[in-house]
């Protein structure tokens, strides 16, 4: 049998929680996959007292955790704490845990604006918007206004997020700030569609008027609002709906309350889980 890892130290009757990935990690094992898959997203926040007291106490590991206290109170970079780890616990190869090393030390002379904007993209593709929402908030005062893509590319994603939770005011307020830094085709579809939806027919129809030029842009948003229509009507979510109200108009509330809080409970999941600080 090949890859066989022999695990070190105790599995954790309580996990060490990671807010900023909402993971619970219950063994070293875990904690060293956790670290080998977001290597691109460590910083020095990882080298804390929680973490080795956690060691020490859940996991049994009482030499590592003695070991990495010092390292702790000597303010060590996480590329030395986290290679500690590694070798202590055998979990990878050395090639593979210089290598680690290696992008843990270049990592370390990234900007704040860079580390944020990794930070929030990451959260950003794992659903988690509102947290997302926030660094990018921050982030605004760490890139040089001289840095017209950067800028714009951030005000578009903070106008995305406004857009997933409807607030379609705030979302072409941001998307024209990003359109004006860097006017592009997608940026100006952008921000047609969140004007579209925050408007009513009149003030909308007041908007086309005000951008001639911007016909074709205009005609192409509706193609594009067709096509994602077409899409819902197909869709599973879309079935599902449809499902329940045919329970409802024939009585049978009780298959309809039964699959309707299901439904609800998983949408409180997603919602906790993308609001989750």
């Amino acid at each position: 049998m090949n890859n066989v890892c022999l695990c070190i130290g105790n599995y954790a009757k309580k996990p060490f929680y990671l807010k900023f990935s909402d993971i619970s990690l219950y063994s070293m094992e875990e904690l060293c996959y956790y670290f080998m898959e977001r290597v691109h997203l460590l910083d020095d926040s990882i080298v804390s007292a929680e973490l080795v007291d956690w060691i020490r106490g859940e996991c049994g590991l009482t030499e590592l955790a003695d070991e990495l206290e010092v390292y702790v109170r000597k303010h060590v970079s996480a590329a030395a704490f986290v290679s500690t780890i590694f070798e202590r616990t055998g979990m990878y190869d050395d090639s593979t845990v210089k290598q680690v090393d290696r992008i843990l030390k270049e990592q370390s002379s990234l900007t704040t604006a860079e580390r944020y904007k990794k930070r929030a993209e990451y959260l950003y593709q794992q659903g988690r918007f509102r947290q997302a929402l926030a660094i990018y908030s921050e982030l605004v005062d760490y890139i040089p206004e001289r840095d017209s893509a950067g800028r714009a590319l951030l005000y578009y994603n903070m106008g995305s997020i406004y857009a997933m939770d409807f607030a379609y005011r705030q979302a072409a307020d941001f998307y024209y700030e990003s359109y004006l830094l860097y006017p592009d085709k997608q940026t100006r579809y952008a921000y047609i569609l969140a004007n579209k939806k925050a408007l009513t027919d009149y003030a909308y129809g007041a908007f086309q008027r005000e951008h001639p030029d911007w016909e074709e842009d205009f005609r192409k948003v509706e193609e594009l609002c067709a096509q994602t229509d077409a899409k819902w009507q197909a869709s599973r979510e879309r079935q599902l709906i449809t499902d329940l109200t045919a329970l409802k108009e024939q009585g049978k509330m009780d298959e309809y309350y039964q699959q309707s809080q299901g439904l609800i409970r998983q949408l409180k999941k997603d919602y906790k889980r993308q609001t989750m600080s």
